[in-house]
């Protein structure tokens, strides 16, 4: 972009060219940088407090034009449009109004590098070429998300015809400059020229945005993302229009003497607007785009007590000296403390208003289905009510329950000294979807009935274990902390409640822990007024990367301590949880159960994170089970569990049948032994059986397969392939591979 004071328009300078006689002579150049620095005509360069006043002037008028979108978002969202327009144009309005200025003060010297000529027909073709390439890569982007499962194939996809499509737009945006010129060379009007470039370069983001804000992305935040991009495209041309289009000198002039004095005093309005109404700023968070995400990094950036909530710039944490007052925060109730920051202490007294982002969501039975329910079927007294606690990614050797150096989960240890702990519990798989899914379904992954989504839909006609709990009297419960466990993705089935609090916190970018317990106190609150035990499910997911350091619980530097930091923070509100259970009607006769979902690796094998091997920091998970009745300090050391016992463990105790999947851990929490055939664990091309103390891994590739042996015992950390020394146990354990299934399609 060149200097705006200075240079004549693509547009305007097309027309004063068609218009000067032919001549053999030269003729003066219009461009100053040009003309004979004698010509007393020649209009003097501003200086510089004139140039960042101008470029405040265009860039307040950009914002209000590009923060149109974010005003209607805001409406939308319960809150004001004014206040939107208001509050997105002042937070976009000083980053535009410095890369307008920095733009002008280039010009000169990007001329000095592309020739005399170059000038605002360049940022023209730039701003055209941003035009026409954002919305053609938003749609691709969006097809091949829609229609390709394969991540790697995806992204290799878009990048290959990512680069077609810039340099196909760039090359239209250059022939659509030059075919402007020629317009105006024939008479047509320069500013009418230039409002059709400017339409060409922003109707397509507009129109494309359309469908992708409408769109069927799995994650509730692809929306905001989408938006904050498009907002961004939108932001990039109107500002490149402003720097080309020729405003006339007139508004030239009052842009210098009022441009910076009014950026002033909207940036004064926008952050007062924004401070002052509370209703607002959730609005703008939840209708999302540039100005969302760019205010949430200046309430981060507040942040001073590293509780993930900040006091300023709409932030709603009421004490930035203590970490544990902040929004969504379990609040105890009459200790003169309002954790939560909601205004009041303890649990929200009806007409009160909490905090936006800090709300679960609980759905709850209409009244008129409450008075035409049937009354509850009558339920033995034995039968307790069961809580199920998924800690999402935590491996069982990062616990110091199972024998870990820092003291990450002392919550744990303590529900395990009441109860039984199984060292050697297994997830069926390191990925999150073969992991759960058949938690839900009560049926092995392969036959689940579900999609071929990669993070597949749940069908109708699974019979899940919710759907048996409630056929058995239970009254159900689900906390879910991630996007993918949603009611749209099928995983509501057979629950009288359903709480995503993924709705109200990014699970990968915020913390949940604290807003799933507290919708899971409010289901063990409503034991007081119904009969029918509870089968309550919490889904904690903060363990999972990213991870984020918590304060008061500092394990180490690196991602291996961050790790450790989220597993402290995540059996604190394990500890919670159960506090509140212990403190409720349900705590004479209650189950709780408490497992890994899958582990997660930091390099072991020369692999992170989890999703495709089988090796034990990707597998091994701990599981916890404390009933009431039942012996306490139990160990069970000797044999391999599953994850996947749990659900005929949990229909045993409700008196109901149990499914073909798993066996039951009833007889190892009376005491007794357990019999059970050696697990099975399966992650696509891999294969593993564990007959403790022995562990096989197969690998298939290209119809070939490697046989990795370990003594667990031995060698916990799997660095000893004994497959050329243990001939028998190889072929023992090979035999009990089973077969891979095929599969079931749509």
């Amino acid at each position: 972009m060149s200097d705006v004071g200075t240079e004549p328009s693509l547009i305007s300078d097309a027309a004063q060219s068609s218009q000067q006689p032919s001549s053999a002579s030269p003729t003066p150049s219009s461009d100053p940088e040009a003309a004979s620095p004698l010509r007393p005509s020649a209009p003097p360069p501003p200086n510089l407090r004139a140039t960042i006043a101008e470029a405040c002037g265009l860039a307040l008028v950009s914002c209000l034009l590009g923060s149109i979108p974010a005003g209607l978002r805001v409406a939308r969202a319960g809150g004001s449009f004014v206040g939107g327009l208001v509050v997105a144009a002042a937070i976009v309005l000083p980053l535009l109004a410095a890369a307008i200025s920095m733009s002008k003060a280039a010009g000169r010297g990007f001329r000095m590098v592309t020739g005399l000529r170059v000038g605002r027909s360049t940022a023209a073709v730039i701003a055209l070429w941003i035009g026409l390439m954002a919305p053609v890569l938003m749609v691709l982007g969006g097809l091949l998300k829609e229609k390709t499962n394969h991540r790697g194939l995806g992204g290799a996809t878009f990048g290959v015809l990512g680069l077609f499509v810039a340099a196909g737009s760039l090359a239209v945006a250059y022939r659509l400059v030059e075919a402007a010129r020629r317009l105006v060379e024939r008479g047509l009007t320069p500013r009418l020229v230039a409002g059709g470039l400017a339409a060409v370069g922003v109707v397509p983001t507009v129109l494309a945005s359309i469908p992708l804000l409408r769109g069927h992305d799995d994650s509730p935040h692809a929306p905001l993302v989408t938006a904050a991009l498009i907002d961004g495209v939108l932001f990039i041309v109107a500002g490149a229009v402003a720097v080309t289009y020729d405003v006339g000198e007139r508004a030239r002039h009052a842009a210098r003497r009022f441009g910076a004095i009014a950026a002033g005093a909207w940036l004064v309005l926008g952050a007062l607007w924004l401070s002052l109404s509370p209703a607002l700023a959730a609005a703008l968070r939840t209708g999302g785009g540039l100005a969302a995400a760019l205010v949430g990094g200046l309430e981060r950036w507040t942040d001073r007590d590293g509780d993930g909530h900040g006091a300023h710039f709409g932030g709603r944490d009421c004490d930035e000296g203590d970490p544990r007052v902040h929004p969504g925060a379990q609040d105890v109730s009459a200790d003169g403390v309002d954790q939560d920051c909601d205004g009041v202490d303890g649990v929200v007294v009806p007409g009160a208003r909490p905090a936006a982002h800090a709300q679960a969501h609980v759905e709850p039975t209409p009244a008129a289905a409450q008075d035409q329910a049937p009354a509850p079927a009558p339920v033995a007294a034995s039968k307790p009510s069961i809580v199920l606690v998924t800690l999402d990614t935590v491996r069982a050797d990062h616990t110091s329950a199972y024998g870990y150096a820092q003291p990450t989960t002392p919550r744990l240890a303590s529900l395990a000294a009441q109860g039984a702990l199984f060292s050697h519990a297994y997830a069926p798989a390191s990925d999150t979807q073969r992991a759960l899914m058949p938690l839900f379904s009560a049926v092995p992954w392969h036959d689940t009935p579900k999609s071929n989504k990669e993070w597949p839909i749940l069908r109708d006609e699974a019979e899940t274990l919710a759907e048996r709990m409630k056929a058995a009297g239970y009254r159900t419960a689900f906390v879910s902390s991630f996007t993918w466990m949603g009611r749209e993705k099928g995983f509501g089935q057979g629950f009288d409640s359903f709480s995503e609090v993924f709705r109200d916190e990014h699970p990968e970018r915020g913390v949940t822990g604290p807003l799933a317990v507290r919708a899971a106190r409010a289901e063990v609150e409503k034991a007081k007024a119904d009969p029918r035990p509870l089968f309550l499910w919490v889904h904690l997911f903060d363990a999972h990367e990213q991870y984020r350091r918590h304060d008061g619980f500092s394990f180490g530097r690196g991602d291996k301590g961050a790790y450790d930091s989220e597993i402290g923070f995540v059996d604190k509100q394990l500890g919670d949880l159960v506090d509140a259970v212990d403190a409720s009607a349900l705590k004479d006769n209650v189950a709780i159960i408490v497992h890994g979902s899958q582990g997660e690796g930091f390099g072991e094998h020369d692999v992170s994170g989890h999703g495709k091997e089988l090796y034990e920091e990707m597998v091994r998970v701990p599981l916890v089970v404390r009933l009431t009745g039942a012996p306490a300090g139990l160990k069970v050391a000797g044999r391999a569990v599953s994850t996947l016992d749990i659900v005929p463990t949990i229909l045993e105790l409700a008196g109901a049948a149990a499914p073909a999947i798993g066996v039951s851990l009833g007889p190892a929490l009376r005491g007794a032994a357990l019999e059970r055939a050696p697990v099975q664990l399966r992650n696509g091309r891999r294969a593993s059986v564990i007959d403790y103390p022995m562990k096989l891994i197969v690998v298939r590739r290209d119809k070939k397969e490697r046989l990795l042996l370990f003594d667990l015992a031995a060698d916990p950390r799997e660095e000893r392939d004994l497959s050329s020394e243990r001939a028998e146990d190889l072929k023992r354990l090979r035999a009990l591979i089973e077969p891979d299934p095929t599969p079931k399609r749509d």
